[in-house]
């Protein structure tokens, strides 16, 4: 159901990768630092963190084909069956349960009743995923030319999926098979889900930007208005405190996408163009000649030289600028260079997306090599240290063990690495 890879969306797995790479940053805060969930960063990452994974996942759902007939619903559970389920029983009984040895995590009942002490984004995440498919199905079937009334069957059909979710959680606990987190997240997919059916037209007038734009002004005030008074990781489950958070979390990760839009929107890899006004305004870019470009695309020493040292007055290789000493040449390559490292950035950024699955999976079993035996306070300069240089090593080590588990197939299929 997802595009192909030459049509993602890069920006949405740059989103992606931002929230795997809070998530990692909170459990090493958590794991690693006492009392960080005092703390104000701490308070920015948990109402960020999985409602943006979940209103990414509903926003997604605008690149899947409609859901027509029972033979394409069958396809869909097989399809997000294997995709969250297979992972999640892979890592738990084979790698956490059998090859670490974590008892726990072979006791399916104590497993099943408490999975937020595992992969429990991956359970949430799969449920809401069969309600989504049904409703869909049920809309489709009822009607495929009335948008509105289509809308509507399927609001009715997930509010239903809600309702049962409730009726079972009664019966066996709403910590069975993470229900309390489903109910909660589920309006989250359904708000991505919602945007996404109508973000393009809406972006097609100046209206309509300008309306966005003042939903991420108001989204973001709200956002920092609340976690600036509100500790809401400790609050209690009351259902005002819940529906603070929620709201509280939704603003945010509209403020975020928004703000952040601005800064990923231009295609990774292909070219970035200088985005800054002074790269633009009164700068007459140089082009070289046909025997320096040519030198330019070989690399030679000379000028991958002046390009490390970019001095001016002297060759520039940034986007095959020359400067030779004006004002106007200088800012044309220090703006290019800020370009350059925003594509690092950015590049990361898409990455960790892409690895956001294998990143979830093995982040927790790589902190543990790093945890200190000594209880180090988060505010401090040794617990600020102590996280920073975890969460660098964490992430890289992911890095590293993604890349060897792909060189074997086996291995690859097994563990589920994209």
């Amino acid at each position: 159901m997802q595009a192909k890879a030459e049509n993602r969306n890069q920006f949405v797995d740059i989103m992606r990768g931002i929230a795997m790479l809070l998530v990692v940053l909170g459990h090493t805060m958590t794991g690693c630092t006492v009392d960080s969930q005092k703390s104000f960063l701490f308070n920015i990452i948990w109402s960020l963190q999985m409602p943006l994974f979940i209103l990414i996942s509903g926003y997604v759902t605008k690149y899947s084909r409609p859901i027509s007939d029972g033979k394409e619903l069958w396809k869909y559970v097989k399809r997000r069956t294997v995709a969250y389920m297979l992972p999640w029983a892979v890592w738990s009984f084979l790698v956490r349960g059998i090859i670490f040895g974590e008892n726990s995590f072979l006791n399916v009942k104590h497993l099943l009743w408490n999975m937020d002490s595992g992969y429990w984004f991956l359970a949430t995440i799969w449920t809401i995923s069969m309600i989504f498919g049904v409703a869909s199905f049920g809309a489709e079937r009822v009607s495929k030319e009335n948008l509105l009334k289509k809308q509507t069957v399927l609001l009715g059909c997930y509010v239903v999926g809600m309702v049962l979710l409730v009726g079972i959680g009664a019966i066996l606990g709403l910590s069975f098979f993470a229900i309390k987190l489903t109910l909660y997240y589920m309006p989250f997919y359904y708000a991505g889900f919602l945007y996404g059916q109508f973000d393009d037209r809406m972006k097609e007038s100046d209206t309509g930007k300008k309306m966005i734009d003042s939903i991420v002004a108001i989204c973001f005030v709200m956002w920092m208005f609340i976690i600036l008074r509100f500790p809401l990781y400790e609050m209690s489950d009351g259902g005002a405190a819940i529906i603070l958070r929620a709201a509280t979390s939704l603003a945010g990760c509209i403020a975020v996408c928004g703000l952040c839009k601005g800064i990923f929107s231009s295609k990774i890899g292909g070219g970035y163009s200088c985005m800054g006004r002074r790269a633009l305004v009164g700068s007459v870019p140089h082009t070289l000649p046909a025997s320096q470009l040519d030198q330019a695309g070989r690399g030679t020493n000379s000028i991958q030289s002046s390009g490390a040292r970019h001095g001016f007055g002297q060759l520039c290789d940034y986007g095959s600028t020359y400067c030779d000493g004006n004002s106007d040449d200088k800012q044309k390559c220090r703006s290019q260079i800020c370009v350059n490292r925003k594509e690092k950035v950015s590049k990361f950024f898409l990455w960790a997306g892409k690895q956001s699955l294998e990143i979830y999976m093995m982040h927790g079993l790589l902190l543990n090599i790093f945890k200190s035996s000594v209880a180090i306070q988060f505010s401090s300069i040794e617990g600020y240290l102590l996280t920073a240089g975890n969460f660098a090593l964490t992430v890289g080590l992911c890095a590293v063990v993604i890349r060897l588990l792909d060189q074997n197939a086996v291995l690859k299929k097994v563990l589920n690495i994209r």
